[in-house]
């Protein structure tokens, strides 16, 4: 999946991270905040780490997951953020 856009949703406690890709592909990461105030770029960052921790039990030899490190990479080391920017045009506060 190639990321085009990144969109953060407040409501309340719950925290909505939208991935969304060049062929229409959408994954959603909720987060319970637990009252604590979470900006936008560390609600990324909280989604990617949770979406990391689940590739290891999608694998069927339990391996292959990749570490925190990796995860934000976006394997251009010398340039650029790891993540697309969040458009904040339709975030709820």
């Amino acid at each position: 999946m190639h990321l085009t856009d990144t969109k953060v949703i407040h409501e309340g406690n719950m925290l909505k991270v939208q991935f969304f890709g060049e062929g229409g592909e959408v994954v959603s990461v909720q987060i319970n905040s637990g009252g604590v105030q979470m900006d936008d770029v560390a609600a990324i960052d909280q989604a990617k780490v949770m979406m990391v921790q689940l590739t290891a039990f999608g694998t069927r030899d339990g391996g292959g997951s990749l570490n925190a490190y990796d995860a934000f990479s976006n394997g251009n080391f010398d340039q650029g953020p790891p993540y697309p920017p969040v458009d904040k045009s339709n975030t709820k506060h």
